[in-house]
């Protein structure tokens, strides 16, 4: 059972850097202009999609460990 909880946190941790990432890129797209100049949506957009990325891996991650639960 321990093992089940290692999972999770792990799991859960990873979604918290997606999300973190994309509340970075929330702050690049309002006050980017003044930290990275004019050209700073770009920026802002890759790294909105590797938060997204982040989460996405979270999602199966999460779908795979539930459906070995099922099975045993």
């Amino acid at each position: 059972m321990k093992k089940n909880v290692a999972i999770n946190s792990w799991q859960y941790s990873i979604f918290a850097l997606g999300v973190s990432v994309c509340l970075i890129r929330a702050l690049l797209m309002v006050v980017g202009e003044s930290v990275l100049g004019e050209n700073h949506s770009g920026i802002a957009t890759v790294v909105g999609i590797v938060g997204i990325g982040i989460i996405e891996t979270f999602n199966t991650k999460c779908r795979k460990t539930k459906a070995r639960r099922r099975e045993a």
